[in-house]
């Protein structure tokens, strides 16, 4: 009875957590970027979405990962809301000042380089508020959180119409969750307090930043890569094609957020066979991600962005694979963490970043977006391998101490 009602209550926390991260995106995703498309045009929405790329780089690289980190290291030590926050702090304001320099081309004048930093800074800290449903296994608000950002998105696309500014809609949207987390949590109370586990929690959580931002920009590189060899239209393009491919990523993410929330509670490893029979379901859900891509991919540009549909028509099939190795792979790396140190993720996403990097320019100069789809398809396939065999050698019995895990 009690194994019934545990596995209950994993369900229903799957729906939560899917539903509002669902919510969120298809508000961004569905509303508010094609009407920025057919306001904007596909030039200066390409200028947009590669700002927008570089939140979506070094943001999560910041606040996901202390959040991850801190669910991993919390089996192990007693660590305090201080010892995250002054991270959080620290390292949020060095990621948004270098995002704000990267993007300096791209900004006219003062009044939006500040509100383009308060932005980056809201969404690290956004990116890391979750965790307080996460500690607390409290979906429920958890997609109250995100339903609010997606409500937030909406009202700040209204106040992006009157003034021309849309910088709002994403202030507006991640403003919303953190008053919420602000007042149903804790999470950033006694804010100051580190405990004599800081130094633990800066250790791991710094390897796992380093992981996450080099994980992020490979997701991202298309916006940077693009933009630089081919230019902001064709950055347009690959985002449009690539789009569903990359929501689909949002499904297989609550699902990582169950499984490390509910893994990091028990004190078990898991054992060879429990990590192969979970990678072969993740393959077997990928597989259903990817036939679900192929069919809503050209759907979804003829629908919304139908002046595009021609230019990205040729390349549908490589981007959703590639994308859907990609989100596999993730999930992957959330089962290895459980049970290897952070370092050997690091070092696999490395190897692939130094890859995609080194064969996607030269592709793309050559052989045009379609090159850069290949290559990033090639990258994500060694990647795959590479993760499968790493979880097979580490994972061995399911009986390492904890001096073997770190």
């Amino acid at each position: 009875m009690k194994d019934r009602e545990q596995k209950k209550g994993i369900a229903v926390n799957t729906l939560y957590t899917m539903g509002g991260l669902l919510w969120m995106n298809a508000v961004l995703q569905i509303v508010v970027t094609p009407l920025l498309n057919r306001l904007m045009g596909a030039e200066q929405l390409g200028n947009l979405l590669y700002i927008t790329g570089l939140v979506a780089i070094i943001c999560p690289s910041v606040g996901q990962a202390l959040n991850t980190s801190r669910l991993v290291v919390r089996r192990d030590c007693e660590v305090t809301n201080g010892d995250y926050d002054w991270l959080l702090l620290l390292f949020g304001v060095i990621g948004s000042f270098v995002a704000l320099v990267m993007s300096r081309n791209s900004i006219t004048n003062m009044a939006m380089a500040a509100g383009v930093f308060i932005m980056f800074m809201l969404t690290v800290f956004r990116y890391y508020g979750d965790v307080e449903y996460r500690l607390n296994l409290n979906y429920r608000r958890y997609f109250i959180y995100y339903l609010l950002i997606g409500i937030g998105y909406l009202a700040g696309f209204g106040i992006y119409y009157v003034t021309g500014q849309w910088v709002w809609i994403y202030l507006t949207g991640e403003g919303a969750a953190l008053v919420f987390v602000g007042i149903t949590g804790k999470v950033f109370h006694n804010f100051w307090n580190r405990s004599r586990f800081f130094s633990t929690a800066l250790s791991r959580g710094f390897f796992l930043m380093l992981s996450y931002l080099v994980t992020n920009t490979t997701l991202n590189i298309d916006r940077l890569v693009i933009r630089q060899v081919l230019g902001n239209e064709q950055v347009t393009w690959y985002y449009v094609t690539s789009l569903i491919g990359k929501t689909l990523v949002l499904l297989i993410a609550p699902i990582n957020t169950i499984v490390i929330s509910y893994l990091t509670k028990r004190k078990e490893r898991l054992t060879r066979l429990q990590y192969g029979k979970a990678a072969l379901a993740g393959g077997i859900v990928s597989f259903v991600f990817f036939l679900a891509c192929q069919v809503g991919t050209p759907l979804f540009v003829w629908l919304f962005y139908r002046n595009l549909y021609d230019s990205v028509k040729g390349i549908v099939t490589v981007v959703n694979l590639a994308q859907i190795l990609g989100l596999y792979s993730a999930f992957l790396f959330i089962l290895v963490l459980t049970f290897t140190d952070e370092r050997w993720q690091l070092g696999i996403q490395l190897a692939h970043f130094g890859i995609l990097l080194a064969i996607s320019i030269p592709a793309a100069k050559i052989y045009g977006l379609a090159g850069f789809a290949y290559a990033s398809l090639g990258a994500n396939i060694l990647r795959v391998a590479a993760v499968i065999i790493l979880g097979l050698v580490k994972a061995q019995n399911g009986k390492e101490s904890k001096d073997e895990y770190r």
